[in-house]
């Protein structure tokens, strides 16, 4: 028998104990043990054929050659099915499952936290008979400063505290141009909540944002008083906070309430222990009775009827109920904060 002989030999014999060897395998480093032991390009046993070669003839080597690739070729199908085989048994599309990993669930969005205060704020004033308006972010100087009772040369119109955009527009710095937009197209009674995003140039830092949501609402109709306003608000505080929540009144200035008022509550907590204790005021929002001048200016008589108008920002609403201590966690897109409200 010529080498060449030899050689082909010994290719048939390593096949045979290669795909015993394969069928063998266990789990997947075994295989891989199998693939590096028969197929591996320095120390492989076919390899090491091959590099015999040199010894042979010219005209033997292409048999060799082709034997040698024939069963490189078949002990790769036999591997790739082995993987196969040993992967559907594991139960994973990438090799035998490692339990001493935690399993990762997949992220589900959920509502953003001020969206949530949100829906939550208007259910409870759709109870109290308020309806949901909306109005465009960028606004006239008209709507946002004149129609309510504040002239350009005031400081709140300066561009140190406005954004102003081309033409005479700019981005709104409140929602009450939404109250006069629903005044001018509606006859009282109205009883509406117009919440929405507002700009103005404010430091970024725990408190402030230049960009922050905002909920104002508004109730015009014969009769109003200011008694209307502190039982509205109260209901609301008991039905946000709960029942043992009170409110107080401090007088403050608006251009376009007359009187006006800052309203603060005094929460009902419950301690570990399962007593009650209350909390400190803390200042919600700001309100007052409709100056006559901004009912004149949407076209509502003042001498008829009397309105009411309260602000507030649910974002500081939403550090209250969440116990969250900084406003830059509403808008840092950090999925550890947000999955907390994600729903599950």
């Amino acid at each position: 028998m010529t080498q060449n002989g030899s050689l082909v030999d010994e290719l048939q014999q390593l096949e045979a104990r290669a795909l015993r060897a394969v069928e063998e395998a266990a789990s997947a480093d075994a295989l891989e043990d199998v693939r590096i032991t028969f197929l591996g390009r320095k120390e492989g046993r076919i390899s090491g054929i091959l590099r015999r070669l040199g010894e042979l003839e010219p005209e033997e080597r292409p048999r060799v050659g082709a034997e040698a690739n024939r069963v490189k070729s078949r002990l790769q199908e036999a591997l790739d099915r082995r993987q196969e085989v040993l992967e559907e048994a594991s139960g994973t599309d990438g090799g035998v499952l490692d339990l001493t990993l935690p399993g990762r669930r997949r992220w589900q969005g959920g509502r953003h936290p001020v969206t949530r205060v949100i829906d939550e704020l208007v259910e409870i004033f759709r109870g109290l008979g308020f309806t949901r308006a909306r109005g465009p972010e960028v606004e006239t100087e008209w709507y946002n400063f004149e129609a309510l009772n504040t002239p350009l040369d005031h400081p709140a119109a300066d561009e140190q505290d406005t954004l102003y955009l081309m033409g005479g527009h700019l981005l709104r710095s409140h929602t009450s141009p939404v109250q006069v937009r629903v005044m001018e197209t509606h006859a009282p009674p109205i009883r509406v909540l117009a919440p929405g995003m507002v700009y103005r140039r404010d430091s970024y830092d725990a408190t402030h944002t230049p960009g922050f949501a905002q909920l104002e609402g508004l109730a015009v109709d014969e009769g109003i008083t200011f008694v209307d306003l502190k039982a509205t608000l109260a209901e609301f505080a008991r039905r946000y906070w709960g029942p043992g929540t009170r409110i107080r009144f401090r007088p403050s200035f608006f251009p376009f309430t007359e009187p006006s008022a800052e309203v603060d509550v005094k929460r009902a907590v419950q301690r570990a222990d399962g007593t009650e204790e209350e909390t400190d005021w803390l200042e919600i929002m700001g309100a007052g009775m409709v100056d006559p001048a901004v009912l004149d200016a949407a076209g509502i008589d003042s001498e008829r009827y009397t309105g009411f108008a309260f602000g507030m920002g649910p974002g500081r609403i939403g550090l209250l109920k969440y116990g969250i201590p900084d406003l830059r966690l509403y808008l840092d897109n950090d999925i550890r904060f947000l999955q907390q409200f994600s729903g599950r």
